[in-house]
C-alpha cells in the first residue's frame, strides 16, 4: 500500500478488470471446449452407428457371395455331369 489510498484503489480496480477479463476469456474458452466436446461426441455416435451399419452390410454381402458361389458350383457340377465328365 502506498501513501495515496486513492491510487491504490485505482490500481486494484485496474488489476481487477484485467483479472476479470482473463476469467471471462477462460470461461469463453471453456464454453467453446464444451461445445467442441459435445460436437465430437455426436460425431462419434454417428460414426459408431455408421460402422454398425457397414458391418451388418458386410455380413449380408458375404452371405450373398457365398450363396452365389454355391449356386455357381452347383451349376458347374450339373454342366460337367451333362457333358459326361466325372465330378469330384
Amino acid at each position: 500500500m502506498t501513501a495515496d489510498p486513492a491510487s491504490d484503489v485505482l490500481r486494484w480496480v485496474r488489476e481487477g478488470e484485467k483479472v476479470f477479463g482473463q476469467v471471462l476469456q477462460s470461461l469463453h474458452s471453456c464454453e467453446t471446449l464444451a461445445e467442441d466436446n459435445q460436437r465430437l461426441h455426436q460425431e462419434m455416435d454417428s460414426m459408431r452407428e455408421e460402422l454398425r451399419q457397414l458391418r451388418a452390410e458386410r455380413v449380408e454381402v458375404a452371405e450373398t457371395l457365398k450363396a452365389i458361389a454355391e449356386q455357381v458350383t452347383r451349376l458347374a457340377t450339373v454342366a460337367l455331369q451333362r457333358l459326361g465328365r466325372p465330378v469330384g
